[in-house]
């Protein structure tokens, strides 16, 4: 489906080091290639690691890629680097180690893995004002900011600067995770200030949807990013972002080959293409293969080499 592929083009930054699946370095960067090269890789984005497991990158990619040829071709791997908080004193060694990691693929004659993405956190909007500035140029930069409070004030600081608002929106405990009014308020935030947003975590399936590990109802994939995009373009307002995030049924999300719709709300493919660009970019999932198992599952997958 035309209109659920460009929506969902490289939003699943693949986050396999960390829970529920929390696997070793070896087999994430395995399944991590696999995906690169399946039917589905559409779908996929970055590979996530903290800063302080470079090493062990480094080390378990020797036989998985050449590390030759450029940053800027299709096949380099393309990394974000989860890094100390913006305030911490430790936020310069980490930069200084992503710095000599990029330097390093470079000298090998070219690079097939660049970190090109920062993910940092921040508790205050006076935080980010004093601190931003810290993460230098040429980096997509990312600031959690936390849901359990107002975070209108931390959103807006991000407005007028290189750099997005990254929303947790669950986790391996039921406190983790935001109640859909939580998560609308901070989607609708971002959207005022038009700050760019990305997730993380719980996001595995389309739809809301109860899962009894954790004990507690998690938010689905297709009801953020729809949301999301229809609140970029204003067709629904917070409590309309509410209320598709409390959405259960996978099929209410409604794709064609002009757009997408929930209820009478609906985008165009250029509307939808806008929103991804400028708007809603990523989700972090420790599993690429459940979101794309229960799209299959709706007869939503776009067939490979079908035009897009």
């Amino acid at each position: 489906m035309r209109s659920l592929q460009r929506m969902m083009e490289e939003t699943i930054d693949y986050a396999g080091l960390f829970p529920p699946a929390e696997l070793d370095m070896r087999p994430a960067l395995e399944h991590y290639a696999k995906h690169r090269t399946c039917e589905h890789r559409w779908m996929l984005g970055r590979f996530v690691v903290p800063v302080k497991r470079l090493s062990e990158f480094d080390r378990f990619t020797e036989d998985l890629f050449a590390k030759q040829g450029s940053a800027a071709r299709d096949d380099a791997w393309r990394i974000t680097a989860l890094v100390s908080p913006l305030q911490e004193e430790a936020l310069d060694l980490d930069l200084e180690t992503i710095e000599a990691f990029n330097a390093a693929y470079n000298r090998k004659g070219g690079t097939s893995a660049v970190i090109d993405a920062i993910e940092s956190k921040a508790a205050s909007g006076a935080i980010i004002a004093e601190c931003l500035e810290r993460i230098p140029e040429g980096f997509e930069a990312w600031v959690e900011i936390p849901w359990d409070t107002d975070p209108r004030g931390a959103i807006a600081a991000l407005s007028g600067y290189d750099a997005g608002a990254k929303v947790r929106t669950g986790g391996t405990a039921a406190a983790a995770h935001p109640t859909p009014a939580q998560l609308a308020l901070f989607i609708d935030s971002a959207a005022a200030a038009n700050v760019p947003l990305k997730a993380t975590a719980g996001l595995h399936h389309p739809a809301r949807n109860r899962n009894d590990k954790v004990g507690c109802d998690q938010f689905g994939f297709l009801g953020v990013f729809l949301g999301a995009c229809l609140r970029f373009h204003e067709r629904l307002d917070r409590a309309g972002l509410e209320q598709i995030l409390e959405e259960r049924d996978p099929k209410a999300f409604k794709f064609d080959a002009d757009g997408a719709a929930w209820n009478k709300a609906r985008v165009t493919l250029r509307e939808i293409d806008e929103a991804r660009r400028q708007f809603i970019k990523s989700f972090g999932s420790c599993s690429f293969d459940e979101p794309v198992e229960d799209l299959r599952a709706l007869g939503l997958m776009p067939v490979e080499g079908a035009a897009s």
